[in-house]
């Protein structure tokens, strides 16, 4: 019996057919269930999982769960051993399961257990062909199967609606297939370029499948990217030009991840033509980022591109991706949705007359969207990782060869692609379903009835159920195989009438292309279109006849037509068959629709537009119905910042000076960020709570903060602090270990956790070895701050003004780095916020390349760090002051006292002083303050220049006993560089306060009050929106120093 059905089982049969009415069904407590994994039989690539071996054990925690089993596979990412480890039974028999969970549809469908429920990528909700044998078999063997494409937010109806209304799926693959898929297209590139001539670094790029990791991956393509940025691309070639589409979605945005790390400059469409007119040695490629106004417009129409309209009526419009950007791009990256709908991205005979006029350019296609003759037409079958690629000829139209040659397109379309990081897909994946099942389970196990607290995610994901489609997958019965006999033998004729609004959506095109794609011929017999009808559209009909060489044609096409249908629901249409053979009427208004009343508008209010500002705006302004207004104090700041959200607005003003406008625009919004300095925080909180507004920042909690605790929880209003990189994922990243390993009732002995921010090491080019991408007051300031930690449980405290001289090497990760750590504030206050009563150490530190404390020292000690009057004096004429001052006749002999006696220090500290141009006669820019003229020229000559990126380190490690005597010792690791688009700093303070918010408007029913990200209900969620985002640990645990694991968990 499968799962659902057994905690329905005192229901009547009519309640088992509709999964909305099965799902509503009571139940008595106390039941439990039996998972299972299966085995993947479908591809011999495939090496993903559903769930990995920690979702597992956290499944087995929940009582209502009495096991769960697992098929043995010797080919899957994690071993029969893990699994075990984590509490599951390997066996090769699942029948004793409830559900079973799987990532593909099994290759053959007699793989399936009869009277069971399922849960995999099915690939039947669009009726293809070669999986209806699939669907039929799950009819007649009483399967319940849901699928994971149909799991989406807040439930959907039928895959036509959640297309249009552009639901978000809940469990899927991200951004692993951009990610493999822009890395699989680099070596045929390389070897298409190679068979034209030349010879290139991207031969030497492996498929992703060869990357042992995700960062294995992009250290292979760093290392291209050092290649042709030292040494260039030959000259005799003209420039590399890559299209990517898909702007916005999932695969689009792993596709950048992997194209950010080569040496690149994003062009627009109309920079084309000038961009491959360029000569000479290249040392970098070119990119477009196509969006649908870029390529398409409406027929017959030179109006601007309207997007509402575009994807109301996308049959109205045609591609121009054939005249302004295929005859300059060589590679295209295609990650677009299409479906009937939609028109082609590229046809065959557009691609057929830029060869037969001569334009050879677009030489490979990567198809990650993967859709046979679809958006790129000459996709004419998918591709395997075995052999990825085709060669096509545009001028026969049609595959020639399995390899690469000089000519024609290359074209791959592999339909697996996320397994080539099987690992790290795997984790996302099960992260994201983990959630669904527990929802799923504790209301089974509930015994409550209600339809209220059914997990409204999985209300239409059900396919089948008790041998029937549910409500809003019947449309498939006309995909399935026919009875015999449905057409006459003898009859090889048909006539379809249609009505509807059969012209302004599109449909009757749709349906005449399927008639010839079936090689058959047609005759209108009859056309009515009927005018409007004070303003409101009337439907017009068509009756149509088909001659067709066999039945089998002509029953194809029936159900062809009814699928789009079913898909176009704007059409609103009828179809019948006149001829007395056929299916019964199709009447699409019998079909179940889904309403949705559209959400009100979210209003966000960002206070400040510094630096972090933009990828937060990016990040939160990316969604419908959003409206981000950013409030700053430079105009120009202000209004750059707001364009990178969709809805984005601005305001100037000065914050701090005009809290009356402030609160008016804080009561007007539905969460707040604030960005400014952390002193402002408080009075932007207290209009918070006066406007019942929830508060965000990134910044450290602070005493006056605290003070306003209670005062936010009488009025409900949620004030969430240090939700940013350091305070913010230094707290979720060790909590994510720590929570863990009490739950297993382990203590924790030793906790360390460091964390800096730093020129990548090709930027760390001046003796500082630090660069600054804003004011490096806060960074002078920090040099200051007292210390506290504990170190074999002694507490040692260490005067600010002696803080530098405290550094010490760093060597528990990256080696190769040359770091040293110093000691960051009261290590002691996380005691508490982290439940680590007892442990003999705990420390946090600020990670800095080596030989940085000691330069800052020697400032320190000389008194550029005062903020002491040096009016009218050059900088020479200030540090000579100085030096004598404190009794040296010479600066060689003040610097070494400075140093405290190192040489190396004192030489280190003169070379800086030269490089900043201090030793002559500049005059100080802030004559009566030291240390803001200091920061002026820290800030002038130790800037980020053009096309160098920053870095971001965080490095946690946590030393753990339990009872049995078994000892572990967890690292976690984070790296992360900065791009074209946003610094590392940026991208892992704004994405992080921006996923933060995100979970606030997402968790109305949240207690008011002061919140830090320290509980499982604020980290996971923040932790997995940011995995979407590429900011991933690297995470091992060495066990009682004999056994060595090692996994990379996205956070």
């Amino acid at each position: 019996m499968n799962m659902l059905a057994t905690f329905s089982r005192h229901h009547s049969p009519l309640s088992r057919r509709i999964i909305s009415k099965r799902l509503f069904s009571g139940s008595s407590s106390g039941h439990t269930v039996t998972l299972a994994i299966q085995r993947e039989s479908y591809d011999v690539w495939e090496r993903r999982t559903p769930l990995c071996p920690n979702h597992v054990a956290t499944l087995l925690d929940n009582p209502a769960v009495e096991r769960i089993l697992v098929q043995p596979s010797s080919s899957r990412i994690f071993s029969n051993v893990e699994f075990e480890m984590a509490g599951a039974t390997v066996q090769e028999d699942l029948s004793a399961a409830d559900l079973i969970l799987g990532v593909k549809r099994p290759l053959q469908p007699k793989e399936l257990h009869p009277d069971k429920s399922y849960m995999m990528f099915s690939h039947v909700i669009k009726g293809q062909p070669e999986n209806m044998s699939l669907l039929q078999h799950v009819l007649d063997n009483n399967i319940e199967l849901f699928d994971y494409e149909c799991i989406v937010e807040g439930g959907m109806q039928s895959t036509g609606s959640c297309k249009e209304r552009k639901l978000k799926r809940l469990v899927a693959f991200g951004k692993f297939a951009g990610r493999a898929g822009m890395t699989d297209a680099l070596n045929p590139l390389g070897r298409r370029l190679l068979a034209l001539g030349f010879s290139t670094p991207f031969l030497h790029c492996p498929p992703a499948h060869m990357q042992r990791d995700w960062t294995a991956l992009q250290d292979t393509v760093r290392s291209i990217s050092e290649w042709i940025r030292v040494d260039g691309l030959p000259s005799e070639m003209e420039p590399v030009v890559f299209c990517m589409t898909g702007e916005g979605g999932n695969v689009h945005s792993g596709v950048m991840e992997v194209f950010d790390i080569l040496p690149h400059e994003v062009v627009s469409v109309s920079d084309l033509p000038d961009v491959v007119q360029q000569t000479g040695s290249q040392h970098l490629v070119y990119g477009v980022s196509v969006r649908a106004e870029d390529v398409f417009r409406k027929r017959g129409s030179d109006a601007p591109f309207d997007r509402d309209h575009y994807m109301q009526h996308p049959q109205a419009y045609e591609s121009i991706f054939h005249t302004n950007i295929a005859p300059y791009a060589n590679v295209l990256v295609n990650g677009m949705y299409w479906d009937l709908r939609y028109p082609r991205l590229i046809t065959k005979d557009q691609m057929q007359q830029l060869y037969m006029d001569g334009n050879k350019r677009l030489m490979l296609v990567a198809d990650i969207s993967c859709d046979v003759n679809g958006s790129v037409e000459m996709l004419e079958r998918t591709t395997n990782i075995d052999s990825p690629y085709f060669q096509y000829d545009p001028i026969v139209k049609t595959e020639v060869s399995g390899s690469i040659s000089s000519d024609g397109v290359t074209v791959m379309g592999v339909d697996i692609l996320p397994t080539e990081l099987p690992r790290e897909s795997s984790i996302y994946f099960g992260g994201k379903l983990l959630p669904v099942l527990e929802k799923l389970i504790d209301y089974k196990v509930s015994g409550e009835g209600s339809s209220e607290r059914v997990p409204p995610e999985l209300t239409n994901a059900c396919i089948a159920t008790g041998g029937s489609l549910t409500r809003g997958f019947q449309h498939l019965e006309s995909f399935l195989k026919r009875p015999s006999g449905r057409v006459p033998p003898s009859e090889s004729k048909a006539t379809l009438w249609l009505e509807g609004h059969l012209f302004d959506s599109g449909l009757i095109n749709h349906a005449l292309d399927v008639i010839e794609q079936n090689d058959c011929t047609f005759e209108i017999v009859e056309c009515q279109v009927r005018r409007k009808q004070d303003g409101i559209a009337r439907k017009s009909n068509v009756i149509v006849r088909i001659a067709s060489p066999d039945d089998s044609s002509i029953v194809r096409i029936e159900n062809q037509v009814s699928s789009l249908i079913d898909i176009m629901q704007n059409a609103d249409c009828t179809m019948k068959r006149l001829d007395g053979g056929g299916a019964d009427t199709i009447d699409t208004k019998q079909h179940s629709t889904f309403v949705k009343e559209l959400p009100k508008e979210e209003k966000i209010l960002v206070l400040g537009s510094g630096l972090v500002s933009k990828s937060l705006v990016e990040y939160l302004g990316r969604k419908d119905r959003r409206q981000v207004t950013v409030a700053g104090a430079i105009e120009e700041e202000a209004r750059s910042v707001s364009q990178a959200a969709r809805n984005g607005r601005y305001v100037t003003m000065d914050v701090q000076n005009d809290m009356r406008r402030v609160k008016q625009m804080i009561g007007e919004s539905d969460v707040v960020v604030s960005l400014l300095p952390a002193s402002m925080h408080p009075d932007v909180a207290c209009a918070c709570i006066d406007e019942s507004t929830d508060l965000v920042t990134a910044s450290y909690e602070s005493e006056a903060m605290r003070n306003l605790n209670e005062r936010a929880k009488a009025e409900g209003v949620r004030l969430l602090n240090e939700v940013g990189l350091d305070p913010g994922l230094d707290h979720m990243s060790a909590l994510r270990i720590i929570d863990d390993i009490h739950s297993r009732g382990g203590i924790v002995k030793k906790f360390t956790s460091v964390c800096g921010g730093l020129p990548s090491p090709e930027a760390a080019d001046n003796p500082l070895m630090y660069k600054f991408s804003w004011s490096p007051m806060g960074v002078l300031s920090a040099c200051k701050n007292d210390a506290v930690y504990r170190s074999n449980n002694d507490v040692i405290e260490v005067d600010g003004n002696y803080l530098l001289r405290d550094a010490a090497p760093f060597t528990d990760a990256w080696p190769a780095l040359r770091l040293e750590c110093l000691p960051n504030r009261n290590s002691l206050l996380y005691e508490d916020k982290y439940g680590i009563h007892g442990a003999e150490d705990i420390f946090r530190g600020t990670l800095r390349y080596s030989g940085f404390s000691g330069i800052m020292s020697v400032f320190q000690a000389i008194g550029l760090l005062e903020a002491v009057d040096a009016s009218g004096m050059t900088w020479s004429e200030a540090i000579d002051s100085l030096q004598r001052k404190a009794g040296f006749a010479s600066l060689g002999d003040f610097l070494f006292f400075c140093a405290e006696g190192n040489q190396e220090s004192a030489l280190r500290a003169a070379e800086c002083l030269q490089f900043l141009n201090m030793d002559g006669g500049v005059r100080l820019s802030c004559p009566d303050n030291l240390v803001a003229s200091f920061c002026e020229v820290l800030k002038s000559k130790c800037r980020y220049e053009h096309n160098e990126r920053d870095m971001c380190l965080m490095h946690t490690s946590v030393h753990a006993v339990f009872g049995d005597a078994v000892e572990e010792t967890h690292h976690s690791s984070l790296q992360i560089f900065g791009d074209s688009h946003h610094s590392a700093m940026s991208k892992t303070v704004g994405y992080t306060a921006a996923a933060a918010t995100d979970v606030l408007l997402a968790d109305k029913a949240r207690l008011g009050g002061l919140l830090l990200p320290i509980s499982k209900d604020l980290y996971v969620p923040i932790l997995d929106a940011l995995s979407t985002e590429g900011i991933c640990f690297k995470e091992a645990v060495k066990v009682s120093d004999t056994n060595y694991s090692q996994r990379t968990a996205p956070i």
